[in-house]
């Protein structure tokens, strides 16, 4: 779609705002970041509420900036053990996740995430975040992924959670027949095992049919 005349006007005018904070960047204090790349995102995001999907430059631009400003709520956390410094990154870092355009910069936030839910204790938030990153790897990495989640959890509800993203994972992983086949086997013996623990009978009784079924492979 072609833009009119202001549109790209307003775009290029953005822009220039955008690089001019950057410029001065190095000289200001983490409270002025704050403040001029806060107007900057404000600008931006009611330039796409006016616009729609007139223009996609802008998203990038949204996204370098919610992770500027979770950069710094992160590291001010850090230095100061400071839970509120920690829920504004957390904000900042799901919003830059929205506007993510490849698995490189999904990594990027959701790793940064996955620290800040971890120093909060916020397991549930933690799980959810964990699960997205195991979701963005290359599928021949996400079997894997989803069993180090699997092994680095004690509850049993995540863990039950994780190894189902495994099985559900084996088929894009390994090459290798054999791999996947004793992959498959762990899996299922785990899953067994937790549904047993957590009395979900039906789902045990299933997952030992394809735990039988697999084991026929090699016979």
């Amino acid at each position: 779609m072609m833009k009119n005349a202001s549109v790209q006007k307003t775009e290029n005018r953005l822009f220039n705002l955008y690089r001019t904070v950057c410029e001065r960047e190095n000289s200001l204090s983490n409270e002025a970041k704050i403040v001029q790349y806060g107007a900057v995102l404000r600008y931006l995001m009611t330039f796409i509420e006016q616009n729609g999907g007139v223009t996609y430059k802008i998203y990038p631009l949204i996204y370098k900036i919610d992770l500027k400003l979770g950069d710094i709520y992160y590291d001010e956390g850090l230095q100061n053990q400071d839970n509120g410094r920690y829920f504004l990154a957390a904000q900042y870092y799901n919003q830059a996740l929205t506007y993510a355009v490849n698995s490189m910069q999904q990594s990027r936030v959701l790793s940064a995430l996955r620290d800040i839910y971890y120093y909060l204790d916020d397991e549930e938030a933690l799980f959810h975040i964990e699960s997205a990153w195991a979701v963005s790897r290359e599928n021949k990495d996400k079997c894997a992924a989803f069993l180090l989640l699997a092994r680095n959890t004690l509850q049993p509800k995540f863990k039950i959670s994780f190894l189902e993203g495994a099985l559900d994972a084996v088929a894009g992983g390994a090459d290798n027949f054999y791999e996947k086949y004793q992959n498959t086997l762990h899996i299922c013996s785990q899953l067994i095992a937790l549904y047993e623990l957590t009395g979900e009978k039906e789902k045990a009784y299933k997952i030992n049919r394809m735990r039988e079924e697999t084991l026929k492979l090699l016979n």
